[in-house]
């Protein structure tokens, strides 16, 4: 017996500049040697027959061949590259494939590129489930951007791959490491969800696997479509629920009529919900293939259940990704898009996870946040247009992985005060200069003479902002009105359910939620006008 890794195959990408860990399973005691680009490195299967290395580091390369042998076995694996490799792991919107983008008929005919390349590791969420089902004749290959595979890449992990592969002209892969609807907790160790504050999670879950008939729970597990995600492509209700309405931005979309679906098993060992599930059965498995660094997008789960709590797990989340790697890596996530409701999900609860993803972003080492707050759709909690987020990402990673001297921070709302007749708000990160936009990504009107996605109040009463007369110049955004005078003044940028902000800085990213009260007027000295 002797096989690499399911990763360790034809067409991957491997991460430059470092030594490359490469594990599978041989004899027990039998030696493994790997060769790459000249570097040769050898080990022994331990007694139960795993084993693991590194080679290298490697250097850029469109085209490699990697060999590993063991007793008379020989392996190559052909058309191997050489470059930035980055995991992207979280919930449905990032797994979300291309072939649900609004854009993916515009970037279709242009996209064939042989050195961008997707690995989607299987949807697995109890151990022995890989060998149950027919899931390697659909996932777990690596996909290279064409017209014909490029549906089975994650829509942000594209995105931000063809931003790097346009900047530095090397191979980009994303390792993919997403399943929709999981909470925080599922990519999280035990020991993680109890540093992080998260101990309700673990004791629900043993009160729910203590109450289950194992039988009962066994017919409704194999009966649920969902629990065999053997067709990423299939047209189920997966399917359905990921394509949406994309008429929904203006309206609630009508009840589906689909046929009703068998009932969802409860929570129990095999779900793909409990705690510590999907980090002992997925991340676990990929981990610690090399990469540069880390794009999350999640919390849509959580802010539906205990969200309170994300603000101490979320940063658990982060330190236990990098333990299992080993290292530091960047950590580059997601905020939140506005949602007024989606099924059961009410938007007005994701105002406690952004605070959480911003107060990370602000006190995390080496993490970075992409800021959406333009994108959301009122009625769907999957935006279409994902395009700006992997954008965003990939600016991200250019200033803070790359050093280029670019603007990757959204505006943020830094001072507000009032005076006679106007309201001044500065913001940081203005770049070289805030601008009102006449249209939203989503092609919908903007009024670039009013502040969308601003709620106000002066002296207690609320102020309608829509009303208001709005101007952007360099850092500061000043809005008119003859009954504004100085008082105590409230400003609170993106910090409800749904909003739709069209302020942006010089680099086109829209402004952060934020919050500020003020008790006065701005010092004469200090005004900015």
């Amino acid at each position: 017996m002797f096989k690499p890794a399911l990763l360790f195959q034809d067409g991957m990408v491997l991460q430059r500049g470092t030594p490359v860990p490469v594990w599978g399973l041989a004899d027990p005691g039998a030696e493994v040697e790997v060769t790459i680009q000249g570097c040769d490195a050898r080990t022994r299967a331990a007694a139960d027959g795993r084993w693991q290395l590194t080679v290298g580091p490697l250097s850029v390369s469109f085209g490699e061949e990697m060999t590993l042998r063991s007793g008379g076995c020989c392996l190559r694996l052909r058309d191997v590259q050489v470059g930035e490799v980055w995991l992207a792991a979280g919930q449905s919107n990032m797994e979300f494939y291309m072939r649900y983008d609004a854009d993916v008929e515009a970037v279709r005919p242009d996209c064939a590129d042989g050195a961008l390349r997707f690995f989607d590791y299987p949807k697995v969420s109890y151990p022995g489930q890989l060998e149950q089902a027919d899931y390697l004749a659909r996932y777990g290959r690596w996909h290279q951007a064409a017209p014909d595979q490029l549906c089975w890449f994650s829509a942000v992990g594209y995105y931000f791959a063809r931003e790097l592969r346009r900047r530095y002209d090397l191979p980009v892969g994303i390792l993919g490491c997403n399943w929709s609807g999981t909470p925080a907790c599922a990519w999280m160790s035990e020991e993680a969800i109890r540093a992080g504050g998260g101990e309700i999670y673990l004791r629900e879950y043993r009160e729910a696997a203590a109450a289950l008939d194992p039988a009962e729970y066994e017919r409704t597990f194999r009966q649920f479509p969902g629990s065999w995600r053997i067709d990423p492509m299939g047209e189920d209700g997966y399917d359905r629920m990921m394509w949406g309405d994309r008429a929904a931005l203006h309206c609630p979309p009508p009840p589906d009529p689909a046929a009703p679906q068998p009932p969802m098993p409860p929570l129990g060992p095999k779900s793909e919900k409990r705690p510590a599930g999907l980090h002992e059965s997925m991340l676990c498995q990929v981990a610690p293939y090399g990469v540069r660094g880390i794009l999350f997008y999640q919390g849509e789960s959580d802010g539906d259940r205990h969200n309170e709590l994300y603000k101490t797990l979320f940063p658990a989340l982060i330190e236990d990704f990098r333990r299992l790697w080993g290292a530091p890596l960047p950590f580059l996530f997601v905020q939140l898009a506005p949602l007024e409701r989606w099924q059961d999900s009410d938007g007005s609860r994701y105002a406690l996870i952004r605070a959480a993803q911003q107060q990370a972003a602000d006190t995390v080492p080496g993490v970075g946040m992409a800021v959406i707050s333009d994108v959301g759709m009122r009625w769907d909690i999957h935006p279409k247009k994902k395009q700006p987020v992997g954008y965003r990402l990939a600016l991200q990673a250019c200033r803070r992985v790359y050093g280029e001297d670019i603007l990757c921070e959204a505006p943020t709302l830094a001072e507000a005060w009032a005076e006679p007749g106007a309201i001044r708000l500065r913001f940081d990160h203005a770049g070289e200069g805030l601008y009102l936009a006449e249209r939203l990504p989503d092609g919908t009107p903007a009024d670039p003479h009013r502040l969308g996605g601003v709620a106000l109040t002066l002296d207690g009463a609320p102020l309608d902002a829509a009303a208001l007369d709005a101007a952007a110049q360099g850092d500061t955004v000043t809005l008119r009105g003859a009954a504004l005078h100085p008082g105590v003044l409230t400003v609170a940028v993106g910090c409800g359910g749904w909003y739709a902000v069209n302020l942006y800085n010089s680099a086109g990213l829209p402004a952060r939620p934020a919050c500020r009260t003020t008790g006065g007027p701005k010092p004469e000295k200090e005004r900015v006008l």
